[in-house]
């Protein structure tokens, strides 16, 4: 017999699946968040003037001397985001549950794919879109009057990664002092994951020709990071994430909240009453920016 779809049982089903896609997201192991820094937004944009400001220790002699806020930055205005599914009435009137919980659960995964999406789109972007300093995130940038570059092309390998290791931990300050980079994760496509892993993973230096039992140095030094949202097959990016603020950052107006419109005060809903669905979204407000492009460094893999 089926059950009659009152407005108790749309209101149960609805606190049900609220919970169901506030554990499911929570739950979400996205990739994003290896890699970028999620900052709260206060208005419809936020101004990022304090990006290249980074405070040092000196003595104290008379009065402080106050770190003054970069001459570069940039503006992040929030985005509207928003994924929403049908369910057919039927589906409460046969208390198919599970399938309810199934759709809702798909919702919280779209949410954290919207997430690694903002973020990686950035990271595809970076020889094209600007950093904090006006000039392409990857690519080449004035430290101190010195003409530097976080883009290369070397193949991955164990040499051209510890080169790259080098080139960012040497990158210095304004006044420069050295920056302290410390290299902390690797990011490459599928094609490159089992590369990446012998060459971090490994006990032994896969690249050793004399010796066969060579200890490898990179042992343990990075963390593999995989994604197949890098369109090309041969690039790699070194991260340095260890900071308050790592290479991207997402930034979040209103977290991912679950609604529903399916007639819940009592009186049918237009959707309810003319397709006799009930719907189920989801809805964010938020974007993605840029951090220091210090503390990223990107090979296109195309060799010399």
């Amino acid at each position: 017999m089926a059950v009659l779809v009152t407005q108790e049982v749309v209101r149960a089903t609805n606190a049900a699946a609220r919970t169901v896609f506030d554990t499911a997201f929570a739950a979400q192991e996205g990739a994003w968040k290896q890699i970028a820094t999620l900052l709260q937004s206060t208005g419809a944009t936020e101004e990022y003037n304090w990006i290249g400001q980074v405070p040092v220790m000196r003595e104290w002699l008379d009065e402080r001397q106050i770190t003054a806020l970069s001459a570069y930055g940039y503006t992040i205005r929030n985005k509207k985001f928003e994924a929403t599914i049908a369910v057919a009435r039927e589906v409460l009137e046969d208390e198919a549950h599970a399938q309810i919980r199934t759709r809702v659960e798909s919702l919280a995964e779209a949410a954290s794919a919207h997430y690694d999406a903002l973020v990686f789109d950035l990271v595809k972007e970076g020889e094209t879109q600007r950093a904090y300093d006006g000039a392409a995130f990857y690519g080449t940038h004035m430290v101190g009057g010195v003409s530097r570059t976080n883009l290369g092309t070397g193949v991955l390998s164990a040499t051209s990664l510890e080169n790259a290791i080098a080139t960012m931990m040497r990158t210095p300050l304004d006044n420069g002092e050295p920056m302290l980079i410390r290299p902390t994760h690797l990011l490459v496509p599928p094609e490159l994951q089992f590369e990446a892993m012998r060459l971090v993973a490994s006990a032994f230096n896969p690249g050793a020709t004399g010796a066969a039992n060579a200890a490898n140095p990179l042992q343990g030094f990075l963390t593999v990071v995989t994604t197949p949202r890098l369109t090309s097959s041969t690039e790699w990016h070194l991260l340095d994430c260890s900071r308050s603020v790592k290479p991207f950052f997402v930034q979040q107006r209103i977290a991912p909240e679950f609604s529903a419109l399916d007639g819940e005060t009592g009186e049918p809903s237009e959707t309810a009453f003319l397709r006799d669905e009930l719907w189920y979204g989801v809805r964010s407000r938020d974007n993605a920016g840029y951090g220091l492009w210090q503390m990223a460094y990107k090979s296109t893999g195309e060799g010399e």
